[in-house]
């Protein structure tokens, strides 16, 4: 299990990503190369939906905005935890952009990380985190 998935930013393929290989992964599809910061990638809403159906690891979701302190605090650490822990997948959700997303999954703040398992949401914690401690709630799931 020393894979993730990430969705394409340009043709929204899903893919298999082995850690290994991330800093040269390239979508299977359109060969686009696909971007991760640490070992976390973007998400649509989209994106988001197939990714939590498709994986055989829990997920991790960061919802966010760019201005947001909070959030800017948050990220590298979200990274941070996503290098230390290989047993789950980490999306990061743009609130400006997926606001209906946000709205459906009842994002009332951010930062706002969201956990799910067998695709479906099994905890959510707001608020920014340090890495140990976000790691610490990814292994009570």
């Amino acid at each position: 299990m020393n894979h993730t998935f990430a969705s394409c930013s340009k043709c929204h393929a899903i893919n298999r990503i082995q850690f290994e290989k991330a800093d040269k992964a390239v979508c299977g599809k359109c060969k686009s190369p696909i971007q991760f910061h640490g070992f976390v990638s973007e998400a649509t809403a989209s994106d988001f939906h197939k990714i939590i159906k498709l994986s055989d690891k829990p997920v991790v979701v960061d919802f966010w905005a760019s201005w947001c302190g909070p959030c800017k605090m948050y990220g590298p650490e979200f990274e941070k935890a996503s290098r230390q822990n290989t047993n789950a997948v980490f999306l990061k959700v743009n609130t400006e952009v997926e606001q209906q997303l946000s709205q459906e999954l009842g994002i009332r703040g951010i930062p706002c990380t969201l956990f799910f398992k067998a695709g479906k949401e099994v905890g959510r914690q707001s608020g920014a985190l340090d890495s140990q401690s976000l790691v610490q709630l990814i292994q009570k799931i």
